[in-house]
């Protein structure tokens, strides 16, 4: 089975810079994602997700690291339930790192608030397709195992 998302397509002020969103749940609640195929890890905002209780998980390490930031402060959570359109995850590891620096850039110029990131992690173990000229995401349902990330 196959979950199909309308992509909304943002420019931040000057032409040629795009940045893909959708629109998913975290534990009930809608918020904005951002694709971020250039991120190895999907992350989470520590800040506006804080039923995903931050915790620390014997002998594993994080790290984090943007392009024009130094290594960012991260923390292993877990969300009850995420859902991308039909494609549902519950009980999901997850890393959260703070991105108010993220939403500082995006409210300059959108009223997007973004709750995660969604990286090539994600992207790859759902065989994503981004059609551009459909702005759509096509992901592949794969199931989840308990307490995967």
């Amino acid at each position: 089975m196959k979950t199909v998302l309308p992509i909304d397509i943002v420019t931040l002020g000057e032409d040629n810079s795009y940045h893909l969103f959708v629109s998913g749940a975290i534990n009930g609640r809608k918020y904005d994602l951002l694709i971020d195929t250039g991120a190895s890890h999907t992350i989470f905002d520590a800040i506006l997700i804080p039923e995903a209780p931050a915790s620390k998980a014997a002998g594993q390490k994080i790290q984090s690291a943007g392009i024009h930031a130094g290594e960012l402060k991260s923390s292993i959570g877990r969300i009850r339930k995420f859902k991308l359109g039909d494609l549902k995850c519950s009980n999901w590891t997850v890393i959260l790192i703070d991105l108010t620096h993220v939403n500082d850039l995006y409210k300059k110029f959108t009223k997007k608030r973004v709750a995660g990131l969604i990286g090539s992690d994600f992207m790859l173990k759902h065989k994503a397709i981004i059609d551009y000229k459909k702005r759509e995401l096509v992901l592949r349902n794969i199931k989840q195992k308990r307490n995967e990330k």
